[in-house]
């Protein structure tokens, strides 16, 4: 996150979705800095859809980590692309489920819970007016730059929502995945 931070002017502008323990959020030296949790962690006692409702902020960089469904996610990152500079970032977390346990919707897992996040990233691929990676980091890290004002989020839901592990395992190789080398040159150009 930081890395992201550093590549946009200062005064900057965070905002994260998802602050349980406050691990993340404590940790981004930002001034100008909202985070956003219906349980703990962050500055905002609320869920995002409450939050983005009333939000008129625009921001510099957004860590979207809350509810792990792409139902809800999906809602975070349009709303996130609304609130978003031109040039700002957004990354998402646990988009890279190791089995059908960590992906399972509702969670059933005793461990990490990705939930069915992975889906968004068929929809960032082919969403024009950003540039979308998917880091093989940390559960998967998706990364989105936005490059133009007013992008519209492909919408895939009819084809995405019912499916599975396995049509993810099946199609992972269409995203645009990079180690963690490959992303550092990516977010240095």
């Amino acid at each position: 996150m930081n890395l992201l931070i550093s590549k946009c002017p200062y005064p900057q502008k965070y905002l994260e979705i998802g602050c349980a323990g406050d691990a993340l959020f404590s940790s981004v030296p930002v001034l100008d800095k909202i985070g956003v949790d219906p349980n703990s962690g962050g500055n905002y006692r609320t869920t995002s859809d409450k939050f983005f409702a009333q939000n008129t902020e625009k921001f510099d960089v957004i860590f979207i980590d809350g509810l792990h469904t792409y139902e809800q996610v999906r809602k975070d990152v349009i709303n996130a692309l609304k609130s978003l500079k031109i040039g700002g970032w957004i990354a998402l977390h646990d988009m890279l489920p190791r089995d059908w346990i960590e992906q399972h919707v509702p969670i059933i897992s005793q461990g990490a819970w990705a939930g069915d996040v992975w889906k968004i990233a068929f929809e960032l691929a082919q969403t024009e007016g950003i540039e979308f990676k998917l880091l093989k980091i940390d559960h998967g890290v998706g990364v989105v730059r936005m490059i133009n004002k007013d992008v519209q989020l492909v919408n895939l839901q009819k084809d995405l929502s019912n499916q599975q592990f396995s049509y993810y395992y099946d199609n992972l190789g269409k995203l645009p995945l990079l180690d963690w080398n490959e992303a550092e040159i990516w977010l240095h150009n």
